[in-house]
């Protein structure tokens, strides 16, 4: 028995469904019997017998390398994503008053996690040239989830949050109101796409078959291919994201270790 779970992007329902046909797919392909995945993501993540899963690259830099084997990075086709990488979109609400991200200083900021490369490790390297004494912020509200962020944002509870373009682009195309009255005032830079990852213990020859059985789901289903917005598969390795962590230095060189 193995588990295989793909569930960083789960809205709207549509996407979420999407992503469970997948994992299905693949371990259809590969013969796996698959049992109950825990809802959690760490445990997810550190799953003995995991065949398939999806994480944030952040989390893997600082807490998975050597736990977790990569396999692959999905090539989204949404806008703010080129080949297997893709962008945050730092948003405003339209009534902001504000050109540009300096203006933002003292503004009340929404982040999905502390751990997300999009949603903060990203954005702490946009700010850290503007912050002074380690500060720039007026307050940070943890959100839980780049949708939640978008809500803050509309409700006039929040100024600013980074948003993964994959994330905007799901809801925009499904449910446009979650994004209605934001505007983007900046992308970051581009990072690595959300991999795919499998057990440690997984041979190098498992591996491959992983990422031939993802993109084989993928070519064998356009419909569940145009859900997901993904025109295939990259593989990856670990020189793919420890540039993230190269971000998280940068940020603390200049005074600003953390979003504050």
């Amino acid at each position: 028995m193995t588990v295989a779970a793909l569930t960083m992007y789960v809205e709207p329902a549509e996407v979420r469904d999407a992503y469970r046909q997948l994992a299905e797919a693949v371990a259809l392909r590969l013969g796996a019997t698959l049992e109950s995945a825990p809802e959690e993501l760490p445990a997810l993540w550190s799953h003995p017998e995991l065949l398939l899963a999806q994480t944030c690259g952040y989390p893997w830099a600082t807490h998975l390398r050597g736990q977790v084997r990569l396999v692959a990075a999905p090539r989204y086709r949404f806008e703010g994503c080129n080949e297997a990488e893709h962008c945050a979109f730092i948003l405003v609400p339209d009534a902001l008053d504000v050109a540009s991200l300096v203006d933002l200083r003292g503004k009340r900021v929404a982040l999905n996690g502390l751990d997300s490369n999009s949603g903060m490790n990203l954005l702490r390297l946009a700010v850290a040239p503007l912050a002074e004494r380690g500060r720039f912020f007026g307050e940070v509200i943890v959100s839980e989830s780049h949708a939640n962020s978008l809500a803050l944002l509309q409700q006039g509870h929040a100024d600013v949050a980074a948003v993964d373009a994959v994330t905007y682009g799901y809801l925009q195309r499904a449910q446009p109101e979650r994004v209605a009255g934001l505007r983007l005032l900046q992308r970051t830079r581009p990072s690595p796409a959300l991999p795919f990852i499998t057990a440690a213990s997984r041979s190098d020859a498992e591996v491959e078959a992983l990422r031939g059985a993802l993109s084989d789901s993928l070519a064998a289903d356009p419909a569940l291919a145009e859900r997901l917005a993904i025109e295939g598969f990259t593989a990856v390795d670990e020189a793919t994201y420890l540039p993230l962590l190269d971000w998280r230095r940068e940020a603390v060189e200049q005074g600003y270790p953390v979003i504050a």
